[in-house]
């Protein structure tokens, strides 16, 4: 990166730890950041039934969660828009704001409209937040730490994974389900006084010339993954195909545009990161939206005993991006890509064993408990090493946009699974299946997701510097422009 898109005095080599005083209050105030927006995202599913029932919304309640997913991805592109313009410290500051407003919008809300558009809101701003902070992390911190503030980060969803649910219950059973989305609103302060002086630092991620709008470009999309995800959810097979087709013949061509050149053809470097992240996140978090249900419905435990066995990926995602970390550490960077692979290798083994204790006369909560913590080590594996090779590869004067990108396909193959899964379980309840074989057929979708990640984590893979650079720094040229005039791919 050039002096327009480095922090000063980053550091030589990466040997002041992220916690160490150059870093420290960036480093908790990003972590703050993500658990709060995390908080949200995990523990609100628990109170929205009861608001559903006191404001009307229970026929509408799927797009509590869908409203919420689209809105995701245009927070996500503005964000990375704006911080390529005026730099991150802007885009971070006006996206906690809509995040704010959303929860405030929510909590006063007298019917299910009101509160749909404040899940619109919170969408917009946690997808700003959450591209915004792995942009940071590309921006702030030297390459050789950036894995060990990527499992910080992780680190930052395994309290909300963990206690997210039973907190929200807890407060919404000591109150009302309002008081839930006002819970976090008074941390947001804390976490930007934390973040803000070493943000300002960051200038702007652009070169300078004028760049593409593609915030209508992100509208399109909006409308376009709308279309597929009702769908999707439709059982009318006459109204299921044409809103699918059109969902389809909206989505790829604005794809093309706004995912990097060579994206849909995995093409190697860059572009098949961005691949890579939409099938990590379909293999584990399409699988994590079912679990509870599988646990509940067909293996029958408890509330409680489903919150503990999916915190089972929770521990096992952080210890694995730990041991990531570490190894890249060790390693200069080396590997990268070879963990990437061993990531899905191991979630091709747990999603496939969740599959046969779920999906089969088995019906075995060991197994499928242990499959789950399989799934969560391969996640670690993958999750971090991938958004650092993608953050090194980025093109200079491009960093937000590939950060927005990650995002971007991170959200999208989770909204399109969870709405495949959605279908797949409303298509077995009108012909008569049980939970076990619906549900079954999604851990196997995400297995097949997981192996094609094989694939793709096999062509992250970059030739290094000929004759410059530290162990493990990528050529600059594997990484194709996130923009071009024509393209082929």
């Amino acid at each position: 990166m050039t002096d327009k898109t480095e922090a000063p005095a980053a550091g030589p080599a990466g040997g002041d730890g992220v916690l160490s005083p150059q870093y420290r209050a960036l480093s908790l105030g990003l972590i703050t950041s993500v658990t709060l927006v995390a908080f949200l995202w995990l523990g609100v599913a628990t109170v929205l039934p009861e608001a559903a029932e006191d404001l009307g919304g229970v026929h509408l309640f799927g797009w509590a969660f869908t409203a919420f997913m689209l809105a995701n991805l245009f927070g996500t592109i503005a964000a990375g828009q704006g911080a390529d313009k005026a730099g991150p410290t802007r885009p971070y500051v006006q996206a906690f704001i809509v995040f704010v407003i959303g929860c405030v919008v929510a909590a006063v809300a007298t019917n299910w409209w009101i509160l749909l558009a404040g899940r619109i809101l919170q969408g917009l701003g946690v997808g700003g937040v959450l591209a915004l902070a792995y942009l940071i992390v590309g921006l702030a911190y030297p390459d050789a730490l950036r894995a060990r503030m990527l499992a910080l980060v992780a680190s930052a969803w395994t309290l909300p994974a963990l206690l997210g649910p039973a907190i929200a219950g807890a407060i919404a059973g000591a109150t009302n389900w309002r008081v839930v989305f006002l819970i976090l609103v008074p941390l947001v302060p804390v976490a930007a006084l934390l973040t803000l002086p070493a943000m300002r630092k960051l200038r702007p991620t652009g070169d300078g010339t004028p760049g593409e709008n593609r915030l209508p470009l992100t509208v399109l999309l909006v409308l376009g993954v709308g279309a597929l995800l009702a769908g999707l959810e439709n059982r009318n097979i006459a109204v299921l195909v044409p809103l699918v087709v059109v969902g389809i013949a909206i989505t790829l061509p604005v794809l093309h545009k706004l995912l990097p050149a060579g994206t849909l053809t995995v093409r190697r470097g860059m572009p098949a990161g961005m691949v890579v992240r939409g099938l990590v996140s379909a293999a584990y978090y399409g699988g994590e939206s079912f679990f509870p249900l599988s646990m509940t419905r067909v293996l029958g435990l408890n509330t409680l005993g489903s919150g503990l066995a999916l915190s089972a990926g929770a521990l096992t995602w952080v210890s694995g991006a730990w041991l990531q970390a570490k190894l890249d550490t060790r390693s200069g960077g080396k590997g990268r890509h070879a963990r990437v692979v061993l990531g899905f290798v191991l979630l091709v083994a747990g999603d496939a064993l969740i599959a046969l204790a779920v999906g089969t006369g088995l019906k075995s909560v060991p197994l499928a408990i242990v499959g789950w913590a399989i799934a969560g080590l391969g996640m670690g594996f993958v999750y971090p090493a991938v958004t650092t090779i993608v953050l090194s590869l980025a093109p200079k004067g491009k960093e937000g946009s590939a950060s927005s990108s990650l995002q971007l396909c991170e959200t999208l193959s989770v909204a399109v699974m969870t709405g495949l899964g959605t279908a797949i379980t409303a298509y077995g309840s009108s012909h008569d299946w049980n939970d076990s074989r619906g549900l079954g057929i999604i851990y196997v979708i995400a297995a097949v997701c997981a192996f094609l990640g094989i694939a793709a984590g096999l062509r992250t893979a970059v030739r290094k510097f000929a004759g410059g650079g530290g162990p493990g720094e990528e050529a600059p040229a594997a990484a194709a422009p996130l923009q071009e005039p024509e393209r082929t791919s």
